[in-house]
């Protein structure tokens, strides 16, 4: 018996002291290195964005040191300089001779010093490396470069025609990346935006006709997304990344005021990094869009967002190049043990220990660790809870009717940790939206991301059919390694005063705004936490709520919705997490991390890139083709074709 039990306490000393080891040199090792600040340490109030606005709008008289807060934050790389980079752009290509010389010198001494890409020399804070990221950075990088070709830039080296020839390579694979897979930061009401400032920059300004139409392209699908995920001009769905308000919404949850601008009421977009759609002269949206965007039909979208971490290798972003480290690191996927060896070659190839976001790789920056190639295995034995914080691909589900519409992405990462994810939701109209989701931390506890309301501690596994979603959460019994906080319950945002009516019996919560009704159901007891009207929790870590949409139109009264609801069968058998739910005649079943069945039949979640009434067609297609009624949109990206 001792001979058969030896090897399991040996492995299980070896990886004891294996851990303390790596624990003692990551804490020498720490201790050298200085971090970047990520932020000034008193906030600046950049107007580049005003300033643009104020000259496009006709103001003639323009006090240019108004801008000296924009170069400060530039100058200093402090994080998101490159957002104050679109409308810096704008000003210097559209007004730049308007601009008295040495005040233009001073812009200029500042361009031509920054650090436009990760590889170049000096460390910083900034985080290059996120989709929106990636095209901002490289967008300016060319945009700069094509306007002053023949300089010098001291930081880099490299002349202006050199940064446009590296920056044009990035370009090209981001939206390559966009047209094949669609955007890992999918329907994002935070970070489009971002892709808007750039992509407009380089439609409108882009000398390199190849780089001008794939923008346009990508800029169509991108509008695309905001057209079928809006209801109403409110632009909130299923998301990789959202935050609090891009989750609850609102009447004026209008991305900025595209919606309003684009299929709306025509009010012009305000100041800020969109704003280059109002004066682009080179893009208008397709008619089409307009016409998606006010469908009242009930419609089914089915969608197709992104890649797993599974399917880089195949897809030919699994190595070392700048090109996978976009797609990897644009994921989020800086951890997983197939990436980290990749995250770790790029961060002391282009040291980047001491910026803020990336400081924790220290403790994997071990001379043993490198040469034996253990990072894998560190991060194994570790298993932090950011292992699962990968935006992998979405399979998203909408049902959109001209009451209401409910979204999900569906079986998406179940139990994984989620940094800004947002599974989920239903919207009232456009007057608000709700959701539940498991809290990474108390309500109390001032944390960025993941929070009391934004992302979530562990995912839900998710799935829904038209008005119907049931989701399953599995709370570990035990806090993961750097796991802020294991909490037992799970809750919803649900506010009270802004329905009409609301009811709530027991398990069961039901609302009613307009002719808009919306029920949760819980496997226990709801009630809003105490002092609160918008916040109803659900105690238990092996719970599901169940969110079932209904209207006027499809229902009657909000009383015979509610009558309807609390009839319904259901059965939960809490050890196996198995799921029953019978509703309008049709059987729903759901398993934790297993299938998902209607009516006794398996329902396939892996969708085409793009299904839905609009068009079907799968991933890396050769074209596109939007129709509805007697508009089309037409893209052909290899060829530079966009007709409609």
């Amino acid at each position: 018996m001792p001979l058969k039990t030896k090897p399991k306490y040996t492995t299980f000393i070896a990886l004891i002291l294996f851990t303390i080891l790596l624990n003692s040199c990551a804490n020498k090792r720490a201790a050298n290195y200085k971090i970047a600040p990520s932020l000034p340490p008193n906030k600046l109030q950049t107007t580049e964005a005003k300033v643009y606005w104020d000259l496009a709008n006709g103001n003639k008289n323009m006090d240019w040191t108004r801008l000296d807060t924009t170069l400060e934050f530039i100058k200093n790389e402090y994080d998101c300089s490159d957002f104050r980079l679109v409308n810096l752009i704008r000003i210097m290509y559209e007004y730049g001779d308007a601009i008295p010389n040495d005040y233009k010198k001073k812009i200029e001494d500042v361009l031509f010093n920054f650090r436009y890409w990760m590889d170049e020399p000096g460390e910083n804070s900034m985080c290059y490396w996120s989709e929106n990221h990636q095209i901002l950075f490289a967008s300016a990088e060319f945009l700069i470069g094509q306007k002053y070709p023949n300089a010098v830039f001291p930081n880099s080296g490299l002349t202006g025609s050199q940064h446009m020839e590296k920056s044009k390579t990035r370009i090209r694979d981001w939206l390559l990346i966009r047209w094949n897979y669609g955007f890992t930061e999918f329907y994002s009401n935070v970070y489009y935006k971002e892709d808007v400032g750039a992509l407009i920059n380089l439609i409108d300004y882009a000398e390199n006709e190849e780089i001008s139409k794939k923008s346009q392209i990508i800029l169509d699908l991108l509008f695309y997304d905001v057209a079928t995920q809006s209801s109403k001009n409110m632009f909130i769905s299923t998301s990789g990344r959202a935050y609090e308000r891009n989750r609850k919404g609102g009447p004026d949850y209008t991305f900025g005021g595209v919606t309003e601008y684009y299929w709306g009421n025509g009010e012009a977009i305000d100041a800020g990094m969109m704003y280059g759609l109002v004066t682009s002269k080179k893009y208008k949206t397709p008619p089409i869009l307009t016409k998606i965007a006010q469908d009242s039909s009930n419609v089914i979208i089915k969608q197709n967002n992104g890649l797993d971490i599974s399917e880089l290798k195949k897809e030919g972003y699994y190595g070392k190049d700048m090109r996978s480290l976009m797609m990897q690191w644009g994921m989020e996927a800086f951890i997983n043990p197939s990436v980290v060896r990749n995250s770790l070659y790029h961060i002391r190839k282009y040291n980047m220990f001491s910026n803020e976001f990336l400081k924790d790789f220290r403790n994997l920056d071990i001379g043993i660790i490198k040469s034996l190639h253990l990072e894998p295995l560190a991060i194994k034995l570790l298993n932090p809870q950011y292992l699962g914080s990968a935006i992998q691909k979405g399979n998203t589900y909408t049902y959109r009717t001209k009451d209401y519409s409910i979204y999900t992405a569906q079986n998406h990462q179940p139990g994984d940790y989620g940094s800004q994810h947002h599974i989920s939701g239903m919207n009232i109209s456009n007057h608000f939206a709700i959701y539940h989701c498991h809290p990474a931390v108390e309500k109390d506890v001032k944390m960025h991301s993941p929070n009391y309301w934004v992302g979530y501690g562990h995912l839900p596994h998710s799935v829904q059919d038209k008005n119907v979603n049931l989701s399953i959460y599995n709370i570990p019994k035990k806090k993961g390694t750097m796991e802020k906080a294991l909490l037992d319950y799970t809750h919803a945002y649900f506010p009270k005063e802004k329905f009409d009516s609301i009811l709530l019996i027991n398990n069961y919560i039901f609302g009613k705004k307009g002719e808009t009704y919306c029920a949760f159901v819980g496997a226990n007891t709801l009630n809003f936490r105490e002092g609160t009207t918008d916040d109803v929790i659900q105690k238990g870590k092996n719970v599901f709520w169940i969110t079932e949409a209904g209207s006027k139109t499809q229902d009657g009264s909000f009383e015979a919705f509610v009558q309807r609801i609390k009839s319904n069968k259901i059965e939960f058998d809490e050890r196996k997490l198995k799921l029953n739910y019978i509703s309008n005649n049709n059987t729903y079943e759901l398993k934790f991390d297993s299938d998902f069945k209607l009516n006794g039949q398996i329902i396939d979640t892996e969708y085409l890139r793009f299904d839905s009434p609009y068009i079907k067609s799968d991933k890396k297609a050769e074209t596109y083709k939007f129709i509805m009624d007697d508009e089309y949109l037409f893209l052909d990206f290899n060829n530079l074709i966009r007709e409609y």
